[in-house]
């Protein structure tokens, strides 16, 4: 964040170290065996953690960034993470996001994570909406990053093999056109040398109406529909 101090403890560095101990908690909640006592003790914990967070709670809209950042940052930022802080799929703040990692190289978005056991769906392998899903926000980045901000409209998916859980999984998204309110692009997933993923995405640019109904700010640095971005 901009004017912290070297050595300065900023709201992110506390909600990112936050986040990354609530992730734990979900790999140890979906993997234990602990017998019930264990499990009674662990829920009265999280309660009383539930408890200290509440009172702080946000109030309001659910924008991409409810602190200084994210969306508010389009225009001078050219990293992926740091536009969405909040997102589901991708988010640093955002405890339920895989740990995946996107970010620019030259025209193209890269992206990789090591999926683990909460986003299991076939034995060692990851689910198949997990896949979807992370795919999806790979191409509704590239969209944004080519300034071309769109609403998904048709997602195709082609799954080529599964995606094993535990190892590096590499990601690509391209932009792929536009064709008047019509935004393509195109995206794969791969672990080494094999492919097991690919998408194509049509995406629509949204009016003025749409963007007040979504809650997205006239001054978000988003370009509008017809804009050439």
């Amino acid at each position: 964040m901009a004017g912290a101090a070297r050595g300065e403890r900023t709201p992110n560095d506390a909600d990112e170290q936050l986040c990354a101990a609530a992730r734990r908690v979900l790999e140890e909640v979906r993997t234990t065996r602990a017998p019930g006592e264990v499990l009674d003790e662990a829920r009265r914990q999280l309660e009383r953690v539930s408890d200290v967070l509440a009172p702080h709670a946000h109030e309001g809209g659910f924008a991409q960034a409810d602190r200084e950042g994210g969306l508010g940052l389009y225009g001078q930022s050219r990293d992926p993470m740091a536009l969405f802080p909040y997102s589901p799929l991708i988010g640093r703040l955002n405890p339920v996001a895989p740990p995946v990692e996107f970010w620019m190289d030259g025209d193209v978005v890269r992206g990789r994570a090591v999926f683990r056991s909460p986003y299991c769906g076939p034995p060692n392998h990851v689910h198949g909406g997990v896949v979807a899903g992370v795919l999806d926000e790979l191409l509704g980045v590239v969209n944004v990053m080519h300034g071309r901000g769109a609403m998904t409209g048709t997602l195709t998916i082609k799954y080529r093999a599964p995606t094993p859980l535990f190892e590096e999984i590499r990601m690509l998204g391209c932009p792929a056109g536009v064709d008047g309110r019509k935004v393509y692009a195109e995206g794969s997933l791969w672990h080494g040398e094999t492919l097991l993923a690919e998408a194509e995405g049509v995406f629509i640019l949204i009016g003025e109406e749409a963007r007040s109904k979504l809650g997205i700010a006239s001054d978000s640095g988003l370009p509008r529909r017809g804009s050439d971005g």
